[in-house]
């Protein structure tokens, strides 16, 4: 992936730097961790596409309850969705965690990078993995994570069942339903249809 100027302004936002601090210093630290992450960074993404049952509160998938209103909305012309997961892998919360103790703003600077990265990621595996196998006339919304808007985070533990996505892609919830590896994601993906 080229290092863009937006992924920089992104990650600099992560670290709460305003718009209109324009620190050459910053910038190249922010640039030099992109640089490291990928050194390490292992990204891996699963996916499928599902039926799904509407009710008052939500949607049924593979006898999993999405209660979330904002998800019927996202998935109102349609009753199929993409479920997806993906992470940036164990050894990039490790070297987060190190950077974080040696050196706050390296660290900071390396967890933002992370943030924006898992992102930036995703919309690519979409775009090159996820649109080409759409049917004439089916188009993506955008990805609705839990966490987001009326969607609990409990929702997580049932994307990545469905998706096996523990096996294939090591990926986990805790108790407390933090992800393990921490720089993941889970969303669902409502599929549209175009009316003619």
């Amino acid at each position: 992936m080229s290092l863009s100027e937006k992924l920089i302004t992104d990650a600099l936002r992560y670290m709460k730097v305003p718009p209109s601090d324009n620190n050459p210093g910053l910038k190249e630290v922010v640039s030099r961790n992109f640089d490291y992450l990928e050194t390490f960074m292992t990204p891996r993404c699963v996916f499928g596409r599902f039926n799904f049952k509407k009710s008052e509160s939500g949607i049924e998938i593979e006898g999993a309850e999405f209660q979330s209103k904002d998800v019927l909305r996202l998935t109102s012309r349609s009753d199929k969705c993409y479920l997806l997961a993906a992470t940036l892998g164990h050894e990039t919360d490790k070297k987060i965690l190190t950077a974080q103790q040696k050196d706050m703003l390296e660290g900071l600077a390396l967890d933002s990078c992370a943030s924006v990265m898992i992102d930036e990621f995703i919309d690519e595996f979409i775009k090159n993995e996820i649109r080409p196998g759409l049917k004439d006339g089916e188009f993506l919304t955008s990805r609705f994570s839990p966490g987001y808007g009326d969607l609990s985070m409990e929702a997580s533990k049932d994307i990545i069942m469905i998706l096996n996505a523990t096996k294939r892609i090591g990926l986990s919830v805790t108790k407390s339903l933090m992800m393990v590896p921490i720089k993941s994601v889970t969303a669902i993906i409502g599929l549209g249809v175009k009316i003619s």
